[in-house]
């Protein structure tokens, strides 16, 4: 069996609709890594030095990038204000590290790095689920964003007269 991308055990995660579920599913798959982008996305003490609008990078398009997170997650210390890994580090060679981290990773998992990125949690997956599977690790959590409602007009209710008028027509 492979490794899932930690983009597919969030995804999965989510499509879960029960929080008893959602808890087995991330016991199941814990892993330091999915900790650590978890915190950085849900608790709001940690931000980051780096800015929160996507950066131009070119997604990869290499299949071995798959489950490639798993490795780079190490470099996540880099990007955070309140950690002292990158102090020495420039602006602009964090932000280069940053898009090489993107460029490197899986298109899915770069995605939720920047969502990671831009403190949006999952809808469907609240911080007290989390706190309960990993034991309390978001002490802040980030208000959770409601969600999205479809656009557009309703879809049109199909009435079918036909069949109403034809009973009507049989009975007589």
């Amino acid at each position: 069996m492979t490794t899932r991308s930690l983009a597919e055990v969030t995804a999965a995660c989510c499509e879960l609709k029960e929080p008893s579920e959602q808890i087995a599913f991330l016991k199941e798959n814990n892993s330091k890594e999915l900790r650590n982008i978890l915190i950085l996305m849900y608790d709001s003490r940690w931000s980051f030095n780096i800015p929160a609008s996507p950066p131009p990078y070119t997604p990869s398009v290499h299949l071995e990038s798959h489950g490639m997170l798993y490795r780079e997650a190490r470099k996540l210390s880099y990007f955070v204000k309140e950690m002292s890994d990158g102090e020495n580090l420039n602006q602009v060679k964090r932000e280069s590290l940053f898009i090489q981290m993107l460029e490197t990773v899986d298109e899915a998992d770069a995605k939720l790095l920047l969502q990671m990125l831009r403190k949006e949690p999952f809808a469907e997956l609240l911080a007290e689920t989390i706190n309960e599977a990993f034991n309390g690790i978001i002490v802040d959590p980030v208000p959770a964003t409601p969600l999205k409602k479809k656009r557009g007009r309703p879809a049109k209710v199909k009435e079918d007269k036909w069949e109403t008028t034809n009973e009507s027509a049989a009975s007589a």
